[in-house]
Order: structure tokens, then C-alpha cells, then sequence
């Protein structure tokens, strides 16, 4: 490595695609979730890193598990562990707010924050109540779930209650049983003695999604970049195409949201413009990169160069995008929604031209991951936890999103 530069280093699925990009140094993940820390544990030994990246909410949870583990020892390593896990995400707070969506809106409308009217659901029957006193549209929100899977929009009674249904179905026993058998992991079975997440009932804004990525450090804000959707994958999908926005609002909202909780890395914020008044609405918040932290129009949106510099590198010169216009299409997310997409001659194509290998591994989309483990192994599939992708950084960090992870949201 040379002084001032930053090494990579990737704990990924075996049959990740990273494994073929040059410069970045791999490990195999594993399939069970033991398997996931000792791999996470031994690559952060092998070169201790100045910061860990994680990719997904899986492995933000596996980071949470090997703090709380860390916590009850006193030996060095253990300090050590703890010591880089708070500096990489945050205060210990940080890992507990960024998964429960309940409780992270209560936080940000006592910081002055704009947010939907919220109220977690104890069972059906408080449910039944509350929706004596709202009006349709209406959101019911899952904690500890991501890329839309914990989420339900409902337009009457019936599709209210069948909603809360499924989600409580979809976190109980009965689900870490079938978890457990689908991956052949007994680490699933933990669910059947945890507390089931709470379920919020939250007011729908009518609007566009939109976005504010940072990067930070010890709970200041070190640069970011907002975005609004203009195309998603679905109706509660990731975004496709974006357009650049400057929302003083949202620019507030992170740097509240960022010092209260003490956060460090790449965080995302989502939230709604409401279509009558433009006033955003901050809905949830992601403790890992999404797909626009890679993205540098000056110095003040260029999250990787000011996050590098900060941790004490010298990262090589960053050449500026020419982004003709405000619009962006992501790839290859807007190739996979639509190959024939006006946006990708209208607006600009974020398309790596410099890593051909990149551009080659996800011109499709990676195959779903299997329903099953037996079908997993017949495959000769990594099960269970692709996409899952943690990368600690030698020196200092820089991270062009989660490749394997399209669903993260906008």
C-alpha cells in the first residue's frame, strides 16, 4: 500500500461478483451467521482496518452482534473490536435507532424534524381503534426491516388488518422456524425467543421519494448530496433514475439526525415531498451507503474524498462526473427496470466506463437467491445471506455502494 493511500477489502458470498474486480482483496463470507463473524472477525484481524463498511442491514446486524459479544469480554481484542465498530457506525444508540423505524421518527419530531404522523400497533384490536381516528391512505411499517419488505400501504379497513397480519406473521416464531429449516442456520432460531418488532401505523404522504446521503464523522456531518426519485424499480422500490435537488430542510434534517446519534460512515435518509406543499418528510434512516454516496459533483458532494481525508489518507484524485444535467440513471439499476429507458440518452449514464469488470458483472441481474437450501447447494449458491457485503478499509475508506444489493433504497 502506498503512504497516504487506502486498501480494500471485502468479506462477501462466495459467488459474489467482487471476487473478480481488481484491487480489492476478498474473503468468503460463509453461510451460516457464525460462519459470517468468525469470517468478519479473522479479515479485520488479519489487517486492521481504519474503518468497516457495511453494505446491507445484514451485515449492520452482524456488526451489532459482534459488539454486544465484545462488550462482555475485558480483553484487548474485545476493546479493540468495540473501539472500531463505534467509530466505523457510531455510538452504540446508532445501532439500535437505524432499525427501529418507530422509534427513530419520535427522535427526529423532537429534534424539529418534519415527519409523518406516527403510532406503533400494539395488536389488532388497538389497531381497529386507530383506524377509527385516520383517514386512507395509511402506512404500515415493520421495525428491523428494509428495502420496502416491512412495509404495507393500505387504502381501507380490510387491507389494513390483513397487512398488520402478514407482517407480524412474517417476524413471529413460526417465520424464524421456517428462516431456520429455508437456510439451515440454527442461528434463526433466536427469534422464537425475542420480543416480535414492533409495528407502526403511520399517516401516507402523497409525493416523491427522495434522498440525502452523507458521509460523517463522530456525529459531524462531512459532506452530502439530495436527490428526488424520477423513476423507482416498483412502487415502494429503490429509485432508477434521480434528480439532484438542494433541500435545506433535508440538509438540516441529517446534520440534526447525524449529531444526535453520534453517527461516523455513510448514512442515507430517506424521505416524501409532499406534492402540495414541497416540505420533506423524513421517514426512515439507513447506517449504510446508498446507491448515490459514490457520486461527487464538487468538493461538498464528494462523500468518499472528505470521509478519506478525514481518516488521515490522501486518496487519489477524483475525476468529477459530467453530468450535463440534474438527472441522473443509476446503472445498472435503470438497465435492469429497462433496457430501452429513454433516461439512458437523456439523461446522464452512471456508468463505471473505468472498471470494465464491474460493467461486465452486472450488465443482468444476479440470479434470485434460492427458496431453498437444497436448491442452494444443487446450484452451487452461496446460501443465505447474498447479498451480504462488509468491507473494512486499511488507512481510509472509499465505496461505490452496494453493487450486490440493487434494493437499496433512494
Amino acid at each position: 500500500m502506498a503512504e497516504g493511500g487506502f486498501d480494500v477489502a471485502a468479506v462477501i458470498p462466495e459467488d459474489h461478483a467482487l471476487r473478480e474486480m481488481p484491487g480489492i482483496s476478498t474473503h468468503r463470507l460463509g453461510r451460516t451467521r457464525a460462519q459470517a463473524l468468525r469470517a468478519i472477525t479473522s479479515a479485520a484481524q488479519e489487517a486492521p482496518p481504519d474503518l468497516i463498511v457495511p453494505a446491507d442491514e445484514w451485515a449492520i446486524d452482524l456488526l451489532r452482534v459482534l459488539h454486544e459479544r465484545a462488550l462482555q469480554r475485558r480483553t484487548m481484542d474485545a476493546r479493540r473490536t468495540i473501539g472500531l465498530i463505534e467509530s466505523s457506525l457510531g455510538a452504540p444508540s446508532a445501532l439500535a435507532f437505524a432499525c427501529q423505524k418507530s422509534r427513530l421518527i419520535e427522535l427526529a419530531q423532537r429534534e424539529g424534524i418534519g415527519v409523518p404522523s406516527t403510532t406503533v400497533v400494539g395488536d389488532l384490536g388497538d389497531l381497529r381503534r386507530l383506524l377509527e381516528r385516520r383517514r386512507f391512505p395509511l402506512v404500515l411499517k415493520l421495525d428491523h426491516s428494509f428495502g420496502g419488505r416491512g412495509v404495507r400501504i393500505v387504502h381501507d379497513r380490510a387491507e389494513a388488518e390483513q397487512g398488520f397480519r402478514e407482517l407480524r406473521a412474517s417476524a413471529g416464531p413460526v417465520a424464524a422456524l421456517k428462516q431456520s429449516i429455508k437456510r439451515c442456520d440454527f442461528a434463526c432460531l433466536e427469534g422464537l425467543y425475542q420480543r416480535p418488532p414492533a409495528i407502526s401505523l403511520q399517516q401516507f404522504v402523497e409525493g416523491t421519494p427522495a434522498n440525502r446521503a452523507v458521509a460523517c464523522l463522530r456525529g459531524t456531518v462531512l459532506a452530502g448530496l439530495s436527490v428526488e426519485a424520477v423513476r423507482t424499480n416498483a412502487a415502494n422500490g429503490p429509485a432508477t433514475v434521480i434528480r439532484i435537488i438542494d433541500s435545506p430542510a433535508m440538509t438540516d434534517a441529517a446534520e440534526k439526525l447525524v449529531r444526535r446519534l453520534g453517527l461516523s460512515g455513510f448514512v442515507g435518509l430517506d424521505f416524501v415531498i409532499d406534492a402540495k406543499t414541497s416540505e420533506p418528510f423524513f421517514i426512515e434512516l439507513n447506517a449504510r451507503p446508498t446507491q448515490i454516496c459514490h457520486i461527487a459533483l464538487d468538493a461538498r458532494s464528494d462523500m468518499i474524498g472528505n470521509l478519506a481525508v478525514a481518516l488521515g489518507a490522501t486518496p487519489p484524485l477524483r475525476r468529477l462526473p459530467n453530468v450535463g444535467s440534474s438527472t441522473i440513471a443509476l446503472f445498472p439499476q435503470e438497465c435492469w427496470r429497462n433496457p430501452d429507458s429513454e433516461y439512458l440518452h437523456a439523461a446522464h449514464h452512471d456508468v463505471p466506463w473505468s472498471t470494465p469488470e464491474f460493467i461486465a458483472a452486472y450488465r443482468l441481474p444476479p440470479p434470485p437467491e434460492a427458496k431453498h437450501w437444497l436448491k442452494g447447494m444443487a446450484r452451487r449458491r452461496s446460501l443465505p445471506y447474498a447479498p451480504v457485503d462488509v468491507r473494512p478499509f486499511s488507512r481510509a475508506a472509499t465505496l461505490l455502494g452496494d453493487p450486490a444489493n440493487p434494493s437499496s433504497p433512494v
